[in-house]
């Protein structure tokens, strides 16, 4: 039996996998994760309309245990539900991070951040499944920069503690609130995979987008937000084609500017017109094989 991807993804794109495993615990993670794709909340995902020829498994194991000022979070935990429990305990230093949809073992790989916050201002480790065993790597052993970390693609993130400041929580409140209305007013509703593109140094690549007009550009069931150049949505019925069609676009109109283009998403199984360049990390997947 071969069961379709796209219900475990933000974009709800995509075909089947051969067979999909749910992990709901970190002895279940350790034991599904070899030889398979594994997902997180599929957040910066796009999956073939053709499917992705293996077995995949959903990573739902997503404990959150707090003691003291330390959070440990299992890697499929959704990084705003992080976020906001530690807020209600009073905990600082992971409030940008609400309203993010991805998973923690995802935001790891890719050192996800928002307004000024990056997860490796407060990671203390995470426990990653490597060559057959799960170690324990530090910070400064995980090679962070912008959008980036050095877990290697065969690597899966098991597990990430974080060190966060002990304050009021009517504080910690506030500033998730304010986030949230920060969030809502630049990030269109709707089914999506958050950026295309990374943003390079000094440079927004929505607004550079907005400028070329591509704003509320549609193919098939895909569009370019309005809201947003940056992000497509899709209207219901959208293909990873009609996807891919919209990024050649946006792609072009950034190089043609001298704008190198690395997109956040990252695509599984096989596309009909190619990989759309290098296959880059993504935030909200922990990825094995192709």
């Amino acid at each position: 039996m071969r069961d379709s991807l796209s219900a475990y993804t933000t974009f709800g794109i995509g075909g089947r996998a051969r067979r999909i495993s749910v992990a709901r615990s970190r002895s279940e993670l350790i034991d599904l994760a070899p030889d398979a794709l594994v997902l997180g909340r599929g957040s910066n995902v796009l999956v073939s309309d053709d499917g992705y020829d293996g077995d995949a498994v959903i990573n739902r194991y997503d404990d959150i245990v707090f003691n003291g000022d330390l959070v440990v979070a299992g890697s499929g935990a959704c990084l705003a539900s992080v976020s906001s429990a530690a807020a209600r305990c009073g905990l600082s230093g992971l409030e940008w991070a609400i309203g993010i949809p991805g998973s923690v073992g995802g935001a790891v790989r890719m050192n996800a951040g928002a307004f000024g916050g990056a997860i490796s201002d407060r990671l203390l480790y995470a426990d990653v499944l490597r060559g057959g065993a799960v170690v324990r790597l530090g910070r400064g052993e995980l090679g962070f920069s912008y959008r980036h970390s050095a877990i290697a693609d065969d690597d899966v993130v098991i597990a990430a503690a974080f060190l966060l400041d002990k304050i009021s929580a009517a504080v910690t409140l506030a500033r998730c609130g304010e986030y949230t209305e920060r969030r809502r007013s630049k990030q269109p509703s709707g089914k999506s995979a958050g950026s295309v593109f990374k943003n390079p140094s000094g440079i927004s690549v929505g607004k550079v987008l907005d400028g070329a007009g591509l704003k509320g550009l549609r193919n098939g069931g895909a569009v370019i937000s309005p809201v947003h150049a940056n992000i497509i949505v899709n209207t219901g019925d959208a293909t990873a084609d009609d996807v891919c069609g919209l990024i050649r676009i946006m792609k072009g109109e950034l190089e043609a500017r001298g704008i190198e283009a690395k997109e956040e998403i990252i695509y599984v199984g096989g596309f009909k017109n190619g990989v759309l360049g290098r296959l880059p990390h993504a935030y909200d997947i922990q990825q094995k094989g192709r």
